[in-house]
């Protein structure tokens, strides 16, 4: 158990350490700023209207809901043209054999 403790120490300086470095570049460091901006103004319109998070969140999940469902339609789509290939595989090479027999004595 010693060394699963070591490992995660390991990671989370090493983390740490590669997340200070990076801000040394100076667009990394206005990136971070900005992103902490923005998180901070959405955090304090979010703690003033709860309701506006709860309804992102809806719309968000109504969207992965409704992308799911559409990837499921068309596997299921997919999954009946290949049962339809399956089905009419042995009857297209029954009718080229034919033909070939015909043209081919």
């Amino acid at each position: 158990m010693g060394k699963d403790n070591k490992l995660v120490k390991g990671i989370v300086i090493g983390a740490l350490v590669g997340a200070a470095v990076s801000l040394f570049d100076k667009n990394t460091r206005q990136g971070v700023i900005q992103s902490g901006k923005t998180l901070g103004l959405k955090v304090k319109e979010y703690a003033k209207q709860p309701s506006k998070l709860t309804s992102e969140v809806k719309q968000k999940i109504d969207n992965v809901r409704q992308t799911v469902q559409e990837v499921s339609d068309d596997i299921t789509f997919i999954n009946e043209k290949v049962q339809e290939l399956k089905e009419s595989s042995p009857h297209v090479v029954h009718m080229l054999q034919e033909t070939k027999d015909k043209f081919i004595p």
